[in-house]
């Protein structure tokens, strides 16, 4: 119960302190939240690209090792 009170009191007082917001503070919290959107899909767009392009470079190593074994396999038998 003490504990409730507490915190009770503490949201009260943080929603006290911080006072009230108007329309124009609300628009630009409104623009910068829509700017990091945009910047967070930007990020996700050019990882995944990034993890594209390492998966095609992996598929070419792999590729290139089997080959190096094949020729090392054939010169092991000559």
């Amino acid at each position: 119960m003490k504990t409730l009170i507490k915190m009770s009191t503490l949201a009260l007082i943080a929603g006290l302190s911080v006072g009230c917001a108007s329309t124009s503070d609300l628009a630009a919290v409104q623009k910068d939240a829509n700017e990091a959107k945009g910047m967070a899909r930007n990020a996700m767009d050019t990882a995944n690209e990034a993890k594209s392009i390492a998966q095609d470079a992996k598929s070419v190593s792999m590729a290139t090792e089997e080959k190096i074994n094949r020729m090392f396999k054939k010169s092991m038998y000559k």
